[in-house]
């Protein structure tokens, strides 16, 4: 599915809580929903901006398409500034996962040989040649000496929370949050309500780092990960491309 914007608004919940919403193309069957969707839907910006420094601005996108599935909605915090330094870079968005898995295990701080990027990614060398030669041609990498760097700004954008809202299913929904932590540094799940076993649920989502929401209110917020470094790359540049096509920006 494209992740070509339809729209980008701005709106208010309160006066230090901005948020960004870029929306996505919609999914086929998510024309129709019922009313206790709609209400979830409602939920998700309000959840957003209650996440951790969310006072410095949160970009919202909803149907956001990750390495490992697609989330309702993904919150992003501390997005602007380093969002702004990446299109400054004048490169377009890198979307290929396997461009975004070696770029991420180079750093623009140390210089790295292909063996040592084979061992971290687990692509062979003579691919790591071919894929580093256009990297290279491409901006994205820089020769150094024997070895090669990240070229300096090419980060993951701020701090990404995927939200995945169930109206009553919670182990289906912490089954597909569990997918999200590949690629976003938090995952939570947000019910209608809460579920009957609430403290069973609030200990399972404890024990796996997840988030858990219910009510319209944050029961507990996710834990910040660690993601797949690629896949984090990888679902940050999706973003990138989201904020360039925007006219808004």
């Amino acid at each position: 599915m494209s992740l070509g914007l339809t729209a980008a608004a701005d709106f208010h919940s309160s006066s230090s809580h901005a948020i960004r919403e870029f929306e996505g193309q919609s999914r086929p069957g998510h024309y129709f929903e019922s009313k206790a969707e709609r209400l979830l839907d409602e939920d998700l910006p309000a959840l957003s901006v209650r996440l951790p420094n969310a006072s410095e601005g949160i970009a919202f996108v909803r149907e956001f398409v990750g390495g490992r599935g697609v989330a309702d909605a993904v919150a992003i915090t501390g997005w602007h500034a380093t969002t702004q330094n990446r299109v400054k870079l004048g490169l377009p968005p890198l979307l290929s996962e396997t461009d975004c898995a070696i770029v991420a295990a180079l750093s623009s701080n140390q210089t790295r040989t292909i063996t040592t990027l084979a061992r971290k990614t687990g692509i062979s060398e003579n691919q790591l040649v071919r894929r580093i030669r256009q990297l290279t041609t491409g901006g994205y990498v820089q020769v150094s000496g024997s070895g090669y760097r990240r070229v300096r700004g090419l980060e993951p954008i701020g701090r990404a929370y995927a939200l995945e809202a169930k109206v009553s299913d919670w182990r289906q929904g912490v089954s597909q949050a569990l997918r999200y932590s590949t690629w976003c540094d938090g995952a939570a799940v947000v019910l209608l309500k809460d579920p009957r076993n609430l403290d069973e649920v609030k200990n399972h989502c404890s024990a796996l780092g997840l988030g858990l929401a219910a009510n319209g209110r944050w029961i507990r917020r996710p834990r910040i990960g660690r993601p797949n470094p690629g896949l984090r790359l990888a679902m940050s540049e999706q973003f990138v491309r989201q904020v360039m096509d925007s006219e808004s920006f």
